[in-house]
């Protein structure tokens, strides 16, 4: 009996599966980030996944836009402002469908908001 022919199909069919599970395992999960936030004081934000953001931030009685590049380290974000030369680290949380982080505007003030998800 020959089981040569047996063989290799048992062998495709484990490289096969082999090839699936790295496929799957080589993907990253979405940001729950990524997506529009606002709240109803006329603040929102925008989370793209290629790493850019916009934002409408009411300050001061100024409703002022931002836009720029945001990088994610676990719970901590960095938003590279290109409109102003801002950069602002600080620490992100989601609970429910809420996200809570502080804005910290070009003149040092700093305001915590929180934010509600709009869509994705």
């Amino acid at each position: 009996m020959n089981n040569k022919p047996r063989r290799l199909r048992c062998l495709k069919s484990v490289l096969l599966i082999t090839l699936g599970i790295l496929v799957f395992a080589s993907c990253t999960a979405p940001s729950p980030l990524y997506g529009s936030w606002a709240d109803n004081k006329g603040n929102s934000f925008t989370f793209v996944d290629d790493g850019t953001f916009s934002a409408r931030i009411y300050s001061a009685g100024i409703l002022k836009n931002y836009d720029g590049d945001y990088t994610l380290l676990m719970n901590v974000i960095t938003l590279d402002c290109k409109s102003e030369e801002l950069r602002i680290v600080t620490e992100w949380d989601i609970r429910g469908n809420i996200l809570y982080l502080d804005w910290t505007s070009a003149e040092g003030q700093s305001m915590s908001l929180s934010l509600y998800k709009i869509s994705n």
